[in-house]
């Protein structure tokens, strides 16, 4: 026969009367299920050694809308725990690192799966939370006993002990923001060193049994600590090697800003040449001769020159708007993984974006100067140029 379950047991203990000492009680049998639970414990001996429950009425008085009275005691260990309030849970060692998974509490009304979570069951779980997060910077814990050691400028045991009246002004927000601290990957040893650092410092002057609860009442205190040192830390961990890193892609930034313009130099240097060319080889051309040719081949060349540097100039606009690319998700990553330091390294971004606006104007100002030539020089071409001499080409 199937063996009587925790579940089984919750709602005999939510329709009882308990009495003042919490060991029985008068149950009031509102429906199928618990007068089904109620025969099992009553005809099946393996459930009710396993309950823990005593049924004290008559077997007749066990009908649907009837009250029997009952005597309560804890059921069988592997089965779940029956405790008559919230320091009755964490009486045992174990529970005050760890909750119980199958567990009811007779003060609060309060099954382990309720929805409803009351006040007391509601800090329980917080404190198990900030056991949780104190245990990553421990050096060993003991679930057993539980105790955690912690190691640092000396060795510190802190055995886990405390009531209900010690969590009462444990709230969610410094449990958060410690778990959130702990359990971030990044500098994730560092930080758990610095947590056990400061909670050695904390506890070392307090009697043993008095620690944990000390730690309660401090909580606030050792949280601001901790993330204080590991500002410290950070800053001082990070400045050299992020100042290289940064000197480093400011130089290599600056380079290809550089190479942007050095890579077309020789073409630009060569529109003046060029310039002078068109002015002094053009020629006035009244007949279909060679100064029509001459012209015509002077202005063609000027124009194709102009056409391949045009190309150059873009390909180099599009390689400067790469870099400013890479430059912004670069400044954005120094924000994002080093902000106390990073305030010190933007302006030299700053100063790269201007260079590349900068660079954009000379790149910009090339072109329009080159393309006003090209005009120029076709204009001076049809200045030259008798109209008469268009057929030249058909001749």
């Amino acid at each position: 026969m199937a063996r009587i379950t925790f579940d089984q047991l919750i709602p005999l203990y939510r329709n009882t009367v308990f009495n003042a000492a919490k060991t029985g009680g008068r149950i009031h049998i509102a429906d199928h299920s618990i007068l089904e639970t109620l025969n099992f414990i009553n005809n099946d001996e393996d459930a009710f050694r396993d309950s823990g429950i005593r049924i004290e009425s008559d077997a007749d008085q066990l009908v649907l809308g009837g009250s029997v009275d009952l005597e309560i005691s804890t059921p069988r260990t592997g089965l779940g725990l029956l405790a008559r309030d919230v320091d009755g849970v964490i009486a045992a060692a174990a529970h005050r690192i760890k909750e119980p998974s199958h567990y009811y509490v007779i003060s609060e009304n309060f099954a382990y799966n309720d929805a409803t979570v009351p006040d007391a069951i509601f800090r329980y779980r917080l404190v198990l939370r900030l056991v949780r997060s104190l245990s990553e910077a421990a050096a060993f814990v003991d679930p057993h006993h539980a105790e955690a050691t912690f190691l640092g400028q000396g060795r510190l045991r802190i055995p886990v002990v405390y009531k209900v009246a010690d969590i009462g002004s444990v709230t969610a927000a410094p449990v958060d923001e410690l778990e959130d601290f702990v359990f971030e990957k990044i500098h994730k040893d560092q930080k758990t060193a610095i947590l056990s650092s400061n909670v050695i410092d904390l506890c070392r002057n307090q009697s043993e049994n008095d620690r944990f609860r000390f730690l309660l009442a401090h909580l606030r205190e050792l949280v601001s600590k901790t993330q204080d040192g590991y500002k410290l830390f950070a800053s001082e961990f990070s400045y050299e090697k992020i100042k290289t890193k940064t000197e480093e892609a400011i130089t290599d930034y600056t380079n290809k800003i550089h190479k942007t313009f050095h890579d077309i130099q020789n073409q630009v240097m060569g529109v003046p040449v060029a310039t002078v060319i068109v002015a002094t080889q053009l020629k006035l051309a009244k007949e279909c001769t060679v100064e029509y040719w001459a012209n015509l081949a002077v202005s063609v060349g000027a124009t194709l020159f102009i056409v391949l540097l045009t190309i150059a100039v873009v390909n180099q606009l599009m390689t400067l708007s790469s870099i400013a690319g890479d430059l912004l998700r670069q400044r954005g990553k120094l924000t994002k993984e080093y902000a106390t330091v990073a305030e010190q390294f933007l302006p030299l971004y700053s100063g790269l974006r201007k260079r590349i606006n900068i660079h954009r104007v000379i790149l910009w100002a090339i072109l329009i100067i080159c393309w006003v030539g090209v005009c120029m020089t076709w204009f001076i071409y049809g200045r030259l140029t008798t109209p008469e001499l268009a057929g030249c080409l058909h001749s």
